[in-house]
């Protein structure tokens, strides 16, 4: 085939439509109508049938970044000799700089990202990786208000701003140590437990994110000496008191309140005041007539806050508590349909000489339950997740019966306890 020269190749101008010169074999130029001249390459990969073309990135012509006829030869000749050693390379090519320019996007998208913006990102997308279930509807409200700016009152109190407000307009790509620093210094003045709880969330999305910041106070490599050590959690349990616990369930029990009910079906269970009255806020529903099985004394509380369901198997006195609140009730109406228990709990702890709040109540059954039962049945009792407890979660069954029974035993160290306060309070001189 004789082959075009340079002379013969420009004596081709444009036409109305465009059309193809053979300028070596395998090797095409395309003239179109506005006189652009692309070089395509055809060929076809050993082991296949199919022929392919590639169009060269430059344009043939003299100019700067353009491609003369002698070098367009050779790079289709280079081209088409892979081809016959089964190498496509132009497919190769193209892959290339695919990645290339997603990878370049992602580093621009990541080089604009706000650690706010990838809170949130974090806050819609993490998953468990045990189960795939996500973030529970409190825990996202508890972490996007890290990034929130403090509200002000009707009445004009202003409210604390976000604990990781101050760097939730930076890009995560430019965050330094000193910032995160700065963040725990400036929570810690306030509150040890909200400073460490800011520094988790903060830890979490940067790992999640996959960024790296230079001497990362949280980081692992980081030495000692210039690390943030988070104190592991503590709680600030603030029980009935022993001595008043007798007191307190008489005076509870004199109340003919559904709050009262309410507080002292609590006490009995262990359960976390959300698990049965639900939270209107996070869309979490109260515990129904309809949910307990009087004939089997048992509850099941879905999908508790570690994500698992929680069956309660019920004291004698718990369930009497029950039946009287599912008499003659509909299976969808609330078990407890309290708007707010506050002032009758106020009003038992007043008659008790005790202080106790909401929360303390299950604190009140834990110190009970570890006295009375061995560990493993208050964890399953108090619905803790077994996390890294390997010989509780994989090898220690606990059965139904056992369960059952450390919940009478609590029930009935708190009627024995409220028989004795009674007693005392006969036998005592009067005032």
């Amino acid at each position: 085939m004789p082959l075009l020269s340079v002379k013969a190749i420009e004596a081709h101008k444009p036409a109305a439509t465009a059309y193809k010169l053979t300028l070596d074999r395998g090797l095409q130029m395309r003239i179109a109508p506005d006189g652009a001249r692309t070089l395509l390459v055809r060929y076809t990969v050993q082991g296949t049938t199919a022929e392919r073309q590639y169009r060269l990135p430059q344009t043939y012509g003299d100019a700067p970044g353009q491609l003369k006829l002698a070098a367009a030869r050779a790079e289709a000749h280079r081209i088409r000799a892979l081809a016959r050693e089964g190498i496509d390379w132009p497919a190769q090519e193209e892959a290339r700089l695919r990645d290339a320019h997603q990878a370049r996007t992602q580093q621009e998208a990541e080089a604009a990202l706000t650690f706010g913006a990838a809170l949130r990102e974090y806050v819609e997308r993490k998953r468990r990786a045990r189960d795939g279930l996500a973030l529970k509807a409190r825990t996202r409200a508890d972490y996007l208000g890290m990034i929130t700016p403090g509200r002000v009152s009707a009445q004009g109190r202003r409210f604390a701003d976000g604990e990781l407000l101050p760097i939730a307009h930076i890009p995560v790509a430019r965050l330094q140590a000193a910032d995160i620093r700065a963040i725990y210094e400036r929570q810690l003045a306030r509150s040890e437990r909200q400073a460490v709880y800011a520094m988790q969330v903060l830890r979490a999305v940067l790992r999640w994110h996959g960024v790296v910041v230079p001497d990362n106070p949280l980081g692992r490599e980081t030495a000692g000496r210039h690390r943030i050590v988070l104190a592991s959690p503590k709680g600030d349990p603030a029980p009935i008191p022993p001595e008043r616990l007798g007191a307190w369930w008489n005076a509870a029990q004199a109340f003919d309140r559904v709050a009262a009910d309410y507080y002292r079906f609590q006490l009995l269970t262990g359960c976390r005041g959300a698990e049965i009255l639900g939270n209107k806020r996070f869309g979490y529903a109260p515990l129904k007539v309809g949910d307990v099985d009087l004939q089997g004394a048992r509850v099941t509380l879905r999908d508790t806050k570690n994500r698992a369901d929680h069956k309660l198997l019920l004291s004698r006195q718990a369930l009497a508590i029950a039946q009287a609140r599912c008499a003659g009730r509909p299976s969808d109406a609330a078990l407890f349909p309290i708007v707010d228990a506050r002032k009758t709990l106020a009003r038992i702890n007043a008659a008790a000489g005790t202080q106790v709040q909401g929360h303390g109540l299950r604190v009140t059954f834990a110190s009970i339950a570890e006295e009375l039962v061995s560990g493993g049945i208050l964890k399953r009792m108090m619905n803790h997740a077994a996390g890294g407890d390997v010989t509780l979660g994989h090898y220690v069954g606990k059965g139904e019966a056992a369960l059952r029974a450390g919940w009478q035993t609590v029930a009935d160290y708190v009627e024995a306890a409220a028989a004795q306060a009674a007693q005392a309070a006969q036998a005592a001189p009067p005032a």
